[in-house]
């Protein structure tokens, strides 16, 4: 026991005093680059994606520890393709359009525009190639002076560093497409989003009998399990057992509890925009405690039977820290649900890691 504590405490002290300064580095670089490139407004959505979602980053990057010998190569890819994600997040959400007869229209080119502009995800996790794609091609706007194509081009790279990212490619293209199709549904119009998503989960529900449409929706909507198999392809060797076990216990129970986190404590924002938040799709917040239970029970059994189960234990608990210590969970009065939420893992040190990431908010560490 003592030498699981000792473990799980050492990774967090590489992860806050190595890890964190450098993806604030590479944040830094990536800044540098668009304030190097005139004004714009992909520039502008550029900038803000990084300045307001750089916690994404942060959070990935944990798994540049999972190998520590190729820790370089996998923060890169990390920060890269997660600034990819929080980009292009910002480019669905923000764009105007002017062009369209009707919402049925609309919704068919935004949804074309949203998908394109996606398939830098896909060609992110390419070898590296000369080709050049033109990822703005349905977007009102295509001015970026090389930004996203320089992340696309920095992820190739890492991606190729990955020894046998061969044998996970298949499970991690299945994850980017699944993500890319939900970014391009959840943006669509509010009459016609929801419908979109169901119909989009019937395609799938023979494989998760056990999900609601919204919990697959967000469990496609975390980039937790296309990191960790790239952590995983970045060992010497790796086996179809232990791919298949990583795959299995990240989506959809670590993925989804992910995102249901995230819009566990946006409903007050969420509501008072419009914008859509999977949360609102439980009948009552006694669903919602259940079923985030169901994930987090799911989450933690089946991370204690990986070969690293501290590493995996030590996500899936510093997910719940993390989220449920955000100022917005107690100002929405969510405060007696969130600490009963952290008592379903049935581990003492959830409190320990709680109140550790309410004092790195109160620095501004994150």
């Amino acid at each position: 026991m003592k030498l699981i504590k000792f473990e799980q405490w050492s990774l967090l002290t590489r992860y806050l005093f190595c890890i964190l300064p450098q993806v604030e580095k590479e944040l830094q670089g990536w800044k540098k680059f668009l304030r190097d490139c005139s004004p714009s407004p992909l520039q502008q959505q550029a900038l803000y994606s990084i300045r307001d979602k750089r916690f994404h980053c942060q959070g990935g990057a944990f798994f540049a520890l999972f190998n520590p010998a190729a820790c370089s190569h996998l923060l890169s890819l990390i920060v890269s393709f997660q600034t990819i994600s929080d980009y292009l997040d910002n480019l669905c959400d923000r764009v105007t359009w002017e062009n369209s007869s009707s919402i049925k229209e609309k919704d068919l080119f935004m949804e074309k525009s949203f998908r394109h502009l996606h398939t830098s995800m896909l060609v992110a996790l390419e070898t590296v190639s000369p080709q050049k794609h033109e990822f703005y091609r349905y977007y009102p706007y295509n001015q970026d002076k090389g930004y996203l194509q320089a992340l696309v081009t920095q992820c190739q790279k890492n991606i190729a560093a990955l020894p046998v990212f061969d044998k996970v490619k298949e499970k991690v293209l299945f994850l980017t497409r699944l993500y890319c199709d939900l970014q391009s549904l959840k943006h669509l119009s509010f009459n016609y989003r929801q419908k979109h998503l169901e119909k989009w989960f019937k395609a799938y529900e023979i494989l998760y009998p056990y999900l609601l449409w919204n919990e697959f929706a967000a469990a496609a909507g975390s980039t937790l399990g296309i990191f960790v198999l790239s952590a995983l392809a970045s060992k010497q060797s790796c086996s179809p057992l232990e791919i298949e076990k990583i795959f299995k216990c990240y989506f959809p129970w670590i993925c989804g509890l992910h995102i249901l986190l995230d819009y566990y404590i946006d409903q007050e924002e969420d509501r008072r925009e419009g914008d859509l938040n999977f949360i609102f799709f439980y009948s009552s917040p006694e669903q919602c405690f259940q079923r985030l239970k169901f994930f987090i029970e799911n989450a933690l059994q089946r991370a204690g039977e990986l070969d690293n189960p501290t590493f995996h234990r030590l996500v899936v608990k510093g997910l719940l820290a993390l989220y449920l210590s955000d100022p917005k969970v107690v100002r929405q009065n969510l405060g007696v649900t969130a600490q009963k939420i952290l008592t379903v893992t049935g581990e003492k040190d959830i409190f320990y890691l709680y109140r550790a990431c309410q004092l790195l908010r109160k620095t501004g560490i994150i």
